[in-house]
């Protein structure tokens, strides 16, 4: 503690690049616990999907399914349960204004009971044909709320009086669902097959299975590819697991997150590698004079490294606390209707940021180290250093 005034004293020499410095190493790290955050956020996705559910879309161009494709996979060997659902890619007043409506079956509800609405809410749905459901995003971005009349327009999807506005009434708002971070929006199947033009009724966009028997999942998600590859509803099929093992959006999300912060490791170790660096170069002489009055040289060392020290663990100390604010701020500063999970910013990310800004800051100090070892003290006190 007692050489705590001499570090302090070195900081303040420059204040203006110590301060630039600390400030860039928040940045920094900021990034990295939003970035190891959002990968710890991933592998618990990654952890909790279901290795007995198959999900099964159309293979080309989206191109809806009849649901007779559902009718015929659910009489095969090992399924259990099969639920259908359409989509309405919509919008609220604005074209911007994204709404993503998800027009589920009966079945849907018992098969997802992960995903944000509660049981009651489940078969509120099921009851009422005009019934929506809302998560906790959505009703937040849009100010809707229980007993709201729901309006959007949906170019791409006509109803049979030709028209393009769809309404609904908010009937629930669910919980936030780690396995659904989209701002969902739950509707009745028969509502929405009843009121498209007759040609388009009876098809969906997507089917899902819930097999017997978990590990009969990934052979039978190739048999329905295989069944259907040649009929007139070609389909892709995928378990769960591994479409959640492939990360967010068909991204290896844990790679990128773990690189992008190791890209923000690297630029603190370059920037405070040679800020130490110029500091010591330029105290030459009063380190030599510490020296002189007895200091050894890796107490001199000590001090250098504890300089760098300081800013780096004040840095990370600091750029997580703003990580873990901006976490719960992630779906107001993304665009509406986009679905990114929140990072999660536990502990173990804080004692991860410090930790790697301790190792930095010896990193950082290691070239100045071996500089200030072989320091001719009497050379650097006359000047000549």
């Amino acid at each position: 503690m007692k050489y705590l005034p001499l570090v302090w004293a070195a900081l303040r020499r420059k204040p203006v690049r110590s301060i630039v410095t600390f400030l860039s190493v928040t940045v920094a790290f900021t990034l990295f616990g939003l970035m190891i955050g959002l990968s710890a956020t991933i592998h618990t996705i990654e952890e909790r999907a279901r290795a007995d559910r198959i999900w099964v879309w159309p293979r080309f161009d989206n191109v809806p399914m009849p649901v007779t494709v559902a009718r015929q996979i659910a009489q095969m060997p090992g399924v259990k349960k099969v639920t259908v659902m359409a989509y309405l890619q919509s919008y609220i007043g604005d074209p911007k204004n994204h709404a993503f409506v998800s027009f589920v079956d009966d079945e849907f509800g018992h098969m997802f009971t992960d995903w944000g609405p509660k049981p009651e809410q489940w078969e509120t749905i099921r009851k009422n044909r005009m019934a929506a459901v809302i998560g906790p995003q959505f009703a937040k971005q849009y100010n809707k709320k229980v007993g709201d009349v729901l309006t959007v327009v949906a170019p791409r999807t006509n109803r049979s009086d030709g028209t393009h506005t769809w309404t609904l009434h908010v009937v629930g708002i669910g919980e936030e669902s780690t396995q659904n971070s989209y701002p969902y929006v739950f509707g009745n199947y028969d509502y929405y097959d009843k009121s498209v033009p007759l040609a388009d009724q009876g098809k969906m966009a997507e089917v899902d299975v819930l097999t017997a028997d978990p590990a009969l999942a990934p052979g039978l998600a190739q048999k329905i590819e295989q069944v259907f590859a040649n009929s007139a509803s070609p389909t892709q099929a995928n378990t769960e697991k591994t479409l959640y093992g492939a990360g967010f959006g068909g991204m290896d999300v844990p790679t990128l997150t773990h690189q992008i912060a190791f890209a923000g490791l690297m630029m603190i170790l370059f920037l405070t590698a040679n800020v130490i660096a110029q500091s010591v170069r330029e105290r030459r002489t009063e380190l030599a004079t510490l020296m002189a009055v007895g200091f050894s040289g890796w107490a001199v060392i000590a001090l250098v490294a504890a300089e760098a020290a300081v800013i780096c663990i004040a840095g990370a100390v600091c750029g997580s606390v703003i990580a873990a604010g901006l976490a719960a701020q992630v779906p107001s500063l993304m665009p509406r209707g986009w679905g990114m999970p929140l990072p999660t910013l536990s502990a173990a990310v804080f004692f991860w940021a410090v930790g790697s800004a301790f190792l930095l800051a010896l990193a950082s100090t290691a070239l100045p180290a071996l500089r200030l070892n072989r320091l001719d003290v009497a050379s650097a006190l006359a000047g000549r250093a």
